[in-house]
């Protein structure tokens, strides 16, 4: 019988740190393989425009009128006949 608590969970913990670039590797080919699967793909950029759209609304809630970005722009006037 196997449960999950703070032993097994700091157990895991040390495994990843002192394996970190197999345990990497192992993720790497692990999102690879995924990837390939149209309809996880799917889901998976699904999940993050729903995340990126949360962001952008908090952003929005913190600062409404947020300062415009770049160099302003000149103002064309007319010319003098």
């Amino acid at each position: 019988m196997s449960s999950y608590n703070e032993k097994t969970k700091n157990a895991i913990y040390k495994h990843r740190e002192n394996n970190r670039e197999k345990y990497n590797e192992a993720h790497r080919v692990y999102y690879n393989k995924k990837k390939e699967d149209d309809e996880w793909r799917c889901k998976y950029n699904e999940k993050c425009r729903e995340a990126n759209r949360r962001y952008r609304e908090k952003k929005q809630l913190e600062n409404p009128n947020p300062r415009k970005r770049g160099r302003p722009r000149k103002i064309q006037e007319e010319p003098i006949i």
